[in-house]
């Protein structure tokens, strides 16, 4: 009786009455539907099926429930806590990298040690050579499966651990420049062809949106979501962004993208930001705002307006057209979070601390900023100069502290022959 009253106390919010139908509803636990739906005429007697499912849950052992039962569970554990699109990565892994090894899948949880664990991920290294950062992901998968394990007391300690043949490993090297950020040069050439579009297309504020990015640096997320009320003081605020919307099935393997939404919060907590706008910036601002009141593109008082169905400019819409105009002007196509990249780099280049660039991009960790933000701006030749005009400067600075560290010795007369001096003189 004090279990039932337990799991009631614990699991009760999860029924409720429907009143058309006369009955009573809950959910309870599914390994393979993350949940299902269950229904009874008496209260008493869903209450009976609520006790008996999470009783039953509790009364399993690590012996009785195989990893694959155990991922689902975490899985619709997980729902709760973390966006659709994370879930749809991890069962994109599990399909791929974990689905086809059923000698672990179907191996007990209370079996698995660290000498599986290491097999596993040996085998999967040795059939794909994933990139690390790939691996890291994949790894993610069981190691917060039996993490979950731990916390629902299935395991007392998890024997989760990394070691493996690290040749079958695809180390992630920083890319060159030339691939990272857009030169001064190929800027021109695409605000030329952004122009140039303009004058065909003056209702489409896509080209608009990109070259305000050169001047703000904000994820493609947070451009498209940008408000007039965001633009005061000669500042913008980063407060919410445009992400990917999903379906929710009951099976979490089933999840699919059905368009964009707009949520209110940024990717993460230091991602809430003030940014300072350039003239070029305000003006930018200003041509969009005139375009959208002379085409009465109006969708509360979002920037980016489409043109065609007045709903909000999407990531999509911004890097189609930003590799249609790199092909246009022949140069190297990159998607638009290099533009991201070039507005660090820039600050860079002009001595901005990396402090503060990193809280200007909404970075957590100046690490990150530093090792993949920060490229060199300028070509092969500058770049040549440059460094043979720094080699030159410091060797002149070394000649010149040279000289002043010279000590001259007097010059000397030879003395005479001493049987000569006078002893008055001695």
């Amino acid at each position: 009786m004090n279990k039932r009253k337990e799991i009631l106390e614990k699991h009760g919010s999860s029924i409720w009455y429907n009143e058309k139908e006369g009955l009573w509803y809950c959910h309870i636990p599914d390994p393979v539907k993350g949940r299902v739906k269950r229904k009874r005429k008496k209260r008493s007697d869903i209450e009976e099926v609520l006790f008996q499912s999470y009783y039953e849950i509790e009364k399993k052992s690590a012996d009785s429930i195989t990893f694959e039962e155990l991922f689902y569970e975490f899985i619709s554990y997980k729902k709760s806590q973390v966006s659709k699109g994370t879930i749809k990565r991890m069962m994109s892994d599990w399909k791929k990298f974990y689905k086809p090894h059923k000698e672990f899948t179907d191996m007990p949880v209370g079996k698995i040690n660290k000498i599986s664990i290491d097999q596993l991920l040996n085998s999967i290294t040795s059939e794909y050579k994933p990139k690390d950062k790939a691996f890291r992901n994949l790894c993610g998968v069981v190691k917060q499966t039996l993490e979950y394990a731990v916390d629902a007391e299935y395991i007392e300690k998890s024997p989760y651990r990394v070691k493996i043949n690290k040749k079958n490993i695809i180390r992630t090297r920083k890319k060159p420049s030339e691939k990272e950020i857009f030169r001064y040069d190929e800027k021109e050439l695409l605000f030329e062809e952004f122009e140039r579009k303009l004058e065909l297309n003056p209702s489409n504020t896509v080209p608009l949106a990109i070259m305000l990015d050169f001047e703000i640096g904000v994820r493609v997320g947070e451009l498209v979501a940008f408000r007039r009320s965001d633009i005061q003081n000669r500042r913008i605020h980063v407060q919410r962004q445009r992400i990917k919307a999903f379906d929710n099935p009951e099976m979490p393997d089933d999840i699919k993208e059905t368009g964009w939404e707009t949520v209110n919060y940024t990717k993460s907590d230091c991602g809430d930001r003030y940014l300072p706008l350039t003239d070029y910036a305000l003006e930018i601002i200003d041509r969009i705002i005139k375009i959208n009141e002379r085409f009465g593109l109006v969708n509360e008082d979002y920037l980016f307006v489409n043109n065609t169905n007045h709903d909000i400019i999407t990531e999509d819409a911004i890097s189609a057209q930003l590799r249609r105009a790199c092909q246009k002007v022949k140069i190297p196509v990159r998607r638009p979070h290099k533009i991201r990249k070039t507005y660090a780099s820039v600050l860079y280049a002009n001595n901005v601390p990396i402090t503060v660039i990193s809280k200007l991009l909404g970075h957590a960790d100046e690490s990150t900023t530093l090792k993949h933000y920060i490229f060199n701006i300028s070509d092969d030749r500058e770049t040549e100069d440059m460094v043979l005009k720094a080699l030159q400067t410091q060797c002149d600075n070394d000649v010149t502290r040279r000289d002043q560290k010279l000590i001259p010795f007097p010059i000397t007369k030879k003395s005479g022959n001493l049987s000569k001096i006078k002893a008055s003189q001695i």
